[in-house]
């Protein structure tokens, strides 16, 4: 029986339990998911990046092989935040067939949060992030739920992460990026700069209301769990450093307040601009229509008036 207490003695014997893995994947599709659970739950007890001997490089390659069945390709993909990517020969080959695999292995909320655990921790490492289709990115937006002890989740808040993600110029894209990745588990790496600068230069738009009020309700969240206390935080995960509370609030802190100014100057913006300044004539729709009457006279002139004055509600739908 595996124990949380065992995890030096669990990873001194890693190699071994890779061996079974690929053995494990094939009984996967036999509904025999035993020995494959048993070896997923020494990864996450052991606690180490990339578990998973590099040895077991070529046959992830073979079970993620095109022609064969959806079962061992989603033991793969439950497995795969585990695996030592940046170890393996031939990375480039391998998580393109681990992207081809994501398509057709049905949707749970275990794959989606392997999948995007895996991404975060490959788009992390800039040898391994080239070799990611850019449509990989959108799994984000499926938003699973990451475990308190997550690897992707920590690294993916590494500036050159947050620059990737910006990159996109997917608005979408890049709020579930910042949702996931704000966790009362992690404080925030090298990115923590690039995050204020995208608030302030990214979020800043009157069309981006709603995206501001998700991140302030997840950072209201996070700091609320962090009010909880380190020993109510290391019953899920009792590596956290002592300094982990301190450290994690001020920053998550500094980007709610920066967040609560630039929600309070667009929507000042919004409440001072001249509703009429705002409709240029392409604009205007049924529910704003401007009928004009022309008297014939000696000099023409045209009335024109609207069925009613645009509201606030409409610049922010």
């Amino acid at each position: 029986m595996i124990k949380v207490a065992d995890p030096v003695l669990i990873y001194s014997k890693r190699k071994a339990i890779t061996a079974f893995f690929p053995y494990a994947a094939w009984q996967e599709g036999s509904e025999r998911r035993e020995m494959l659970d048993m070896l997923l739950r020494a990864a996450v007890v052991s606690g180490k990046q990339g578990f998973m001997w590099q040895w077991v490089g070529q046959h992830v390659t073979a079970l993620l092989d095109e022609e064969n069945p959806v079962s061992p390709k989603r033991a793969v993909i439950l497995a795969s935040p585990h695996l030592a990517w940046w170890d393996f020969a031939n990375n480039e080959h391998l998580i393109q067939l681990w992207a081809a695999a994501t398509a057709v292995v049905p949707y749970t909320e275990d794959i989606g949060r392997c999948v995007v655990d895996t991404l975060l921790l490959v788009g992390s490492r800039d040898s391994l992030r080239p070799h990611l289709p850019a449509g990989m990115w959108s799994w984000l937006n499926k938003r699973p739920s990451l475990p308190p002890v997550c690897k992707g989740r920590s690294l993916g808040t590494e500036r050159d992460s947050v620059r990737t993600i910006r990159g996109l110029g997917d608005i979408e894209t890049l709020t579930s990026y910042l949702l996931l990745i704000w966790s009362e588990w992690d404080s925030i790496l090298s990115g923590f700069e690039e995050m204020r600068t995208s608030i302030k230069e990214d979020f800043g738009g009157a069309m981006t209301g709603h995206h501001r009020k998700e991140l302030l309700r997840r950072l209201g969240s996070v700091l609320g769990q962090l009010d909880g206390g380190l020993g109510y935080l290391r019953q899920h995960n009792p590596n956290l450093p002592g300094t982990h509370i301190w450290w994690a609030r001020a920053q998550y802190k500094e980007l709610r307040e920066l967040l609560l100014e630039v929600d309070g100057k667009a929507t000042e913006g919004l409440i001072r601009e001249p509703p009429q300044s705002a409709l240029p004539f392409g604009l205007l729709t049924p529910a704003g229509r401007c009928t004009a009457q022309v008297c014939h006279s000696p000099s023409v002139s045209v009335v024109a008036c609207y069925d009613r004055s645009p509201s606030l509600q409409d610049f922010t739908r």
